[in-house]
């Protein structure tokens, strides 16, 4: 035991050393190249298929191993479980702990599964995650999950994703030396809590044009001889069809969204066939990097759909990414990687490096009893550590020369919606809900309306009701956008709507640095521990927000462009949910009706929009009202004001000293109202049609009426003010700003209460 400890301390020193000896030695090469997009991550070389299939014939034959017979199954799965405790970021002093005491039956299966996994994580670079990333102790409940996920050309990410999908599922199962692993000192009656929690895997892969099928066939190997229950689909056959216009003869992909959806349905196949309650919770995963410990902090909020945070890396205005296969080597020609020590290792798991001398095909470890098992299992464990360390001093060093440094930008600004059903942004302050910025940047659980950022934890009990990824009713007037944005409406229509983001819970779309975990740019706090979130309050506070807001049904539609697969970001309208039931409409074309949400006991604070949001351009005044904080002072117009024939031509309000731009044109006659001090807008009616905004009649709490353009009958009429049949609720609220498009008019409004 002495000597491994004195060993462990060795090999250490010895990769710092290496380190920062690979640092300086970067340095003196000068800065990267600027055109190279992806010099800021870690370096492996790209495998062969010789390589791939080896690694492939090991995972097959540990598994065969593993299904031989129940005791031996069980042998390889804790062999597994011991040998992940000492995978990066876990250092090998505390993966040590997971080592100790390793019966006989289970040691004899621990080099076959440390050689596995470190030649999996070989092939492939990683992102450095906390050795100590604050996740709760306990569990959330005896849960049953799925994990589940759609891969296609993502061979640059499989062996990091393959390994932390396994790491995360022993984690959610409660396996007792993951538990020792990452949580000091825990006890039997704390690990007594996580047992009958389980875990599936449900991938479904197709079109794949580079190595991620054979990375899945390993990945799937790897998770059965872990005794995971897995339903993995290889080179499916579903693809992205054309369809045929018959008026014009020209073909046309299909629908983004149709097709999305239609794949996450087929990864939750498994799900759907199972009896109800089969499964608590599904966590759909995209093909990210990701830290398993932070996806245990979802499971505890009780939430309908929880989420992190996802960001996309930047270099200068151009977003990065991994060259070519994502696999290519960038060192310095005619430089050659040194031998750290002098270690006997499984060739296939060295000889894809073709800087590193070779090795015998058939030099294996040795197969010893007891204590040799274990210390050759550390002895190359200790490997992977010092060719991380060295992968991760090299990109360090090029980030320092470099005269542009990477910077993150938060990327799912399509799905998410904060707290007032406004789309997130990718700037500070991201969000325009000034309650969910405020807990964005303290680091706190945030609750939103919809999310999905990379990754999102379901509760499953709607989909066994007959929820499913859909694409939109547009023919019945339902917005075109995204299947996961259609899942969170339906949740909400259902009862189903506590929805949170954790912003500690952080993915990546390519490898990040150590100042991933730090406070980022859009005001994003610092990733803060699970016992700062139960001191803070932040639970409590999520529990009234929640309550606070579980009747408003307003949310902003941004929908895909025509004959497009991106969002018309300036064509987005708000839209209320109870206006029109699509979940239903849905659910009775399934064959499962759903009951009426129920009626609201709040008033809707965002009316609107009334009139033509498909034409001219979107503004919106929230911003210069600082969401209510800054009182409408003035509203400047022009408008045609005759009997016979009334438009509103422009608008441009005033909040406090400050005047918006004018929404609209030049025409009509220009006026102006001017509301005294301790004045604002209690009600408003709005004359309007399916191209245009007709008149509009503002009432003040000083019993005044501001009128643009002309009231006259026959048109189109709607009062904009909250509750406008409830006669308890008049005069409680006031305007606080406007949004709305316009060109030559004003084309459409929608009116902001508070």
């Amino acid at each position: 035991m002495a000597q491994l400890w004195l060993y462990l301390t060795q090999v250490t020193v010895l990769s710092l050393i290496w380190s920062a000896r690979c640092s300086h030695a970067f340095g003196a090469t000068g800065p990267p190249d600027e055109d190279d997009l992806a010099f800021f991550i870690p370096q492996v070389p790209q495998p062969t298929s010789s390589h791939l299939e080896a690694i492939l014939t090991r995972a097959t034959a540990l598994r065969d191993t593993a299904k031989s017979s129940p005791a031996v199954g069980s042998a390889v799965s804790e062999a597994l479980a011991a040998a992940m405790s000492t995978v990066p970021p876990i250092s090998l002093v505390r993966g040590l702990r997971a080592l100790k005491d390793i019966p006989s039956d289970i040691q004899v299966h621990l080099p076959d599964a440390v050689e596995l996994l470190a030649a999996i994580r070989g092939l492939g670079v990683a992102p450095p995650c906390l050795e100590r990333p604050g996740a709760p102790r306990g569990p959330p409940g005896r849960f049953q999950y799925m994990i589940a996920a759609n891969l296609m050309n993502c061979e640059a990410i499989m062996p990091y994703w393959t390994l932390e999908v396994l790491r995360l599922s022993l984690l959610l199962q409660g396996n007792h030396r993951m538990l020792h692993t990452y949580f000091h000192n825990i006890t039997n009656i704390e690990m007594a809590r996580w047992e009958g929690s389980a875990v599936h895997i449900s991938v479904y892969e197709s079109g794949s044009t580079d190595n991620t099928a054979v990375l899945l066939k390993i990945a799937e190997a790897l998770w059965q001889a872990a005794g995971l229950k897995t339903h993995v689909i290889v080179n499916g056959q579903m693809q992205r069809g054309f369809l045929l216009n018959p008026f014009s003869g020209k073909y046309s992909k299909q629908h983004k969204v149709e097709y999305a959806a239609a794949l996450r349905n087929i990864a939750l196949e498994p799900l759907y066939s199972s009896p109800s309650g089969t499964y608590d919770y599904v966590l759909f995963l995209n093909d990210v990097f990701f830290c398993a410990p932070d996806f245990l902090r979802l499971g505890h909020y009780g939430a309908d759909i929880a989420c992190g945070l996802d960001f996309e890396v930047y270099i200068g205005d151009q977003k990065a990414r991994m060259q070519g296969t994502s696999h290519q080597p960038h060192q310095p020609a005619g430089r050659q990687r040194r031998r750290l020590f002098g270690l006997r290792t499984n060739s296939y798991a060295r000889s894809h490096y073709a800087h590193l001398e070779e090795h015998n095909e058939t030099e294996v470890f040795d197969i010893l009893p007891g204590r040799a098992n274990w210390h050759s299992a550390v002895k190359r464990m200790t490997k992977v550590h010092a060719d991380e360390a060295t992968r991760q001093a090299e990109a360090d060093a090029r980030v320092q020369e470099a005269r542009v440094k990477p910077r993150y930008e938060f990327y799912d600004t399509w799905v998410s919606k904060d707290l007032g059903g406004n789309p997130f942004m990718k700037e500070d302050p991201l969000a325009r809900d000034t309650r969910t910025i405020d807990l964005l940047h303290r680091g706190l659980p945030v609750p939103v309306k919809c999310c999905w950022n990379g990754g999102a934890l379901i509760n499953a009990s709607l989909l066994y009701a007959g929820v499913r990824f859909r694409t939109g009713l547009v023919e019945e007037g339902e917005c075109d956008i995204s299947e996961c944005s259609l899942l969170c409406e339906d949740y909400r229509r259902l009862g189903s709507r506590r929805v949170l983001v954790d912003p500690t819970v952080r993915v990546g779309y390519v490898p990040w640095a150590k100042d991933f975990h730090l406070r980022l740019p859009g005001g994003v706090g610092p990733k803060i521990p699970w016992s700062h979130v139960e001191r803070s309050g932040a639970l409590e506070r999520l529990a009234i927000l929640w309550s606070d807001t579980k009747f408003c049904m307003s949310t902003q539609c941004v929908p895909m462009r025509k004959d497009s697969d991106l969002p018309d970001i300036h064509n987005f309208r708000v839209i209320d949910l109870q206006n029109v039931n699509f979940t239903s409409m849905y659910l009775e074309r399934h064959g499962n009706p759903s009951p009426p949400p129920p009626m609201p006991q709040s008033c809707n604070l965002i009316m609107g929009p009334y009139g033509d949001t498909s034409d001219g351009f979107a503004f919106d005044d929230l911003a210069y009202s600082s969401w209510g904080k800054t009182p409408i002072t003035k509203i400047f117009y022009r408008a045609s004001a005759t009997l016979s024939e009334s438009l509103v031509f422009a608008l441009r309000l005033s909040y406090g000293n400050t005047a918006t731009t004018q929404h609209g044109g030049d025409l009509g006659e220009a006026g102006e109202f001017e509301l005294q001090y301790g004045e604002h807008i209690t009600g408003a009616i709005i004359q309007y049609d399916e191209t245009t905004v007709f008149a509009i009649s503002f009432e003040t709490n000083k019993k005044r009426t501001l009128t643009v353009g002309a009231l006259r009958n026959g048109v189109g009429q709607a009062r904009a003010n909250p509750c406008p049949a409830s006669s308890e609720h008049v005069g409680k609220y006031r305007l606080i700003a406007i949004a709305g498009t316009a060109d030559i008019r004003v084309r459409s409004i929608t009116m902001v209460w508070a």
